[in-house]
């Protein structure tokens, strides 16, 4: 089941949809347009799971280069829900706006909940005589802000919404969350929009469309996964706008949460500082990593050496992600835009890679025999008692040595790519940490 929150911009819906779902999921914001694609959330009230749906205002406030497709979204999710919570604003009183989006709802013949928002204390309360024009019913005075009335307006959608859930209403079982991340305009939403074969996401040659991460549900191959678009990240210097700052720390926030991320690049422009940046922040949060080289279809003359060569040129820049697969990938055109889920999967699957004891034996005596340990800051040579695997998600190692010696941090990496070599953990990171004994 769904429930759509619709109404003109600035009248508190996303800060009601934040309240309902008890997270701060949407960008709030006293800005008008701060909402531009649709942005879902699951819930459950006395047994009853439903999905709640944050919408752009269906008035005229826009950035002109979002109006129509921010309308467009809010229409979806009006054209989609079960039911529909119609957002006015006792504060403002009745609006103009109000009563032309009244008209749309009313025209989808569905059935709709009028909401009065801000109604924080009990004289504004009784100011609802004016919203009776609508025609909507007896309007349910709440307070996003402070959750006043958000009970009795649960109690009401759940009455509201049939007792047995629509398909697709359960959350996805051993569902892949797969973050999209990178620098604006680098196809981001573009993506995941040919992923899904819809306009889930506003796309735009306009740097920093996307705002709220959006998760995304999706099955392909017997798999669920959760798709979060996520909005462009820039050096924090040129980053000034306060609505940016809160999608930039959304972003962020999602990588920590994710199980796979994919590293947006366009590839028919160099490679910057803030794709290492942005590398560095996904290996600090230990996260396993797809390189997504976007825009394939701009790159001319290819041959079959063409990719190699940027291969090679991805490698030289990211010279600390050698362990993480590249793909190339055409948004505009479609072209492996689904093998992106196959390698979330693939990727996935190495964070939880073991090896034997017995293996981890024949691979340390192998490396020391050809590959005797470096000394680090002391003058002894380090002596290698054991190696075994520790843990997995991700991967983890401990290695024993002498107590007094120390080991060069080259060393510890050259064993890591050896490791890589001999057992995979294709995009997971592994870590190795250094025990001594004694």
């Amino acid at each position: 089941m769904k429930v759509a929150i619709i109404g003109r911009a600035n009248t508190g819906k996303s800060t009601l949809f934040n309240c309902l779902l008890e997270q701060k999921k949407a960008i709030v914001s006293s800005i008008p347009g701060t909402t531009r694609d649709r942005n879902f959330g699951q819930l459950e009230w006395r047994g009853q799971k439903f999905y709640l749906i944050d919408t752009g205002g269906l008035d005229i406030v826009h950035d002109p280069a979002f109006e129509k497709d921010v309308v467009k979204q809010a229409k979806t999710a009006l054209n989609e829900a079960d039911l529909i919570l119609f957002m006015v604003d006792v504060k403002t009183g009745l609006m103009p706006q109000d009563k032309a989006v009244a008209g749309i709802l009313r025209k989808s013949r569905k059935k709709i909940i009028l909401v009065l928002n801000k109604a924080d204390t009990l004289a504004l309360k009784k100011q609802t005589a004016e919203f009776y024009r609508l025609g909507l019913g007896d309007p349910v005075p709440v307070s996003a802000l402070n959750g006043t009335g958000t009970g009795d307006l649960l109690d009401i959608i759940v009455k509201n919404l049939k007792s047995k859930p629509a398909a697709g209403t359960e959350t996805a079982t051993g569902s892949i969350r797969i973050a999209i991340v990178g620098k604006p305009n680098v196809g981001k939403s573009s993506l995941v929009n040919a992923i899904l074969g819809e306009e889930r996401v506003i796309t735009s040659p306009v740097p920093y469309t996307t705002r709220d991460a959006q998760n995304i549900d999706l099955s392909y191959q017997n798999q669920n996964y959760t798709l979060i678009d996520t909005a462009g990240l820039r050096k924090r210097a040129k980053v000034s706008d306060r609505l940016e700052k809160f999608s930039a720390a959304q972003a962020l926030d999602t990588i920590g949460r994710a199980d796979v991320v994919m590293l947006i690049t366009d590839v028919s422009l160099p490679l910057a500082n803030q794709d290492q940046s942005l590398a560095d922040f996904i290996i600090e949060k230990q996260k396993s990593l797809v390189i997504v080289a976007n825009k394939w279809d701009l790159i001319e003359k290819k041959d079959p050496q063409t990719i190699e060569k940027f291969i090679g040129y991805y490698r030289r820049f990211l010279p600390f992600l050698n362990f993480a697969p590249i793909i190339f990938t055409s948004a505009l055109e479609k072209q492996r835009v689904k093998k992106i889920l196959t390698m979330a999967i693939e990727v996935y699957a190495e964070r939880f890679r073991q090896i034997t004891d017995n293996a981890s034996d024949k691979f340390l005596k192998n490396l020391i025999k050809k590959n005797p340990p470096k000394k680090g800051k002391g003058t002894k040579r380090p002596k290698i008692y054991g190696f075994k695997q520790i843990g997995a998600n991700p991967p983890r190692f401990e290695l024993v040595k002498d107590y007094q010696s120390d080991i060069h941090y080259s060393y510890l990496k050259f064993m890591e790519n050896k490791l890589r070599e001999k057992f995979g953990f294709s995009g997971a990171p592994v870590i190795i940490k250094v025990r001594r004994l004694g």
